[in-house]
């Protein structure tokens, strides 16, 4: 391969990386913020700083803003681009990198910066999981604080307002699930993560086989 084809090659590789690293931040950064968001209804659901219906409209919209992001918006990407992407490399890493290394970068010091972008890898999943999981927490936590909520409330019409809201949310048990099918748990990430290591080594074992 010439320099310049190589050159392309690297200056390709390192913008695909460089977006997909953007687009990842960028998804975490949306999803802390109606995080945050949601915390602040649960707080003043029970210090009763506004009104019931003004914080019923603000979780309403903080549920359809995560349904537009994670179907609409970074769904798909989020699943292909960045879980299904990133557990494809940490497997090739473990492969060519530290478990069967080429003589060419079988050294430490390549071994150390395998094992530091490994470790990397495996933290952004464990972010994203974390993530996930506390959005959903807090968002089914509301149910709780509702229910709080119309425990010490006196005047009949609010707690009339915290009955319907109650209901409401018993029907609506929220998920935190990317383009509608995919729930980032640990047990679909190491179920996935089985998926492709068995799919990699299935196509390693067949170009072994191939060659002898």
């Amino acid at each position: 391969m010439t320099t310049p084809a190589k050159f392309i090659k690297i200056l390709v590789v390192v913008q695909w990386k460089f977006i997909n690293v953007c687009a990842f931040f960028e998804y975490i950064l949306l999803i802390l913020y109606l995080l945050q968001m949601q915390y602040m209804i649960n707080d003043n659901i029970l210090e009763r700083k506004s009104c019931l219906s003004t914080l019923k409209d603000m979780y309403l919209e903080i549920i359809e803003c995560l349904k537009h992001v994670n179907r609409s918006i970074y769904g798909m990407p989020v699943i292909v681009g960045f879980i299904a992407g990133t557990i494809g490399e940490i497997i090739l890493m473990l492969y060519n990198n530290l478990l069967f290394p080429e003589d060419s970068i079988n050294d430490i010091y390549h071994i150390v910066l395998a094992s530091i972008e490994l470790l990397a890898k495996i933290a952004n999943l464990i972010v994203l999981y974390g993530i996930g999981h506390f959005t959903e927490q807090e968002i089914n936590r509301i149910s709780l604080v509702l229910h709080q909520l119309y425990v010490i409330e006196r005047n009949p019409r609010i707690k009339r307002q915290i009955k319907f809201f109650i209901l409401r949310r018993l029907h609506e048990h929220h998920r935190f699930e990317v383009y509608g099918i995919c729930r980032i748990t640990l047990r679909q990430l190491l179920i996935l993560s089985n998926k492709v290591l068995c799919a990699y080594l299935f196509i390693q074992i067949q170009f072994k086989l191939n060659k002898n």
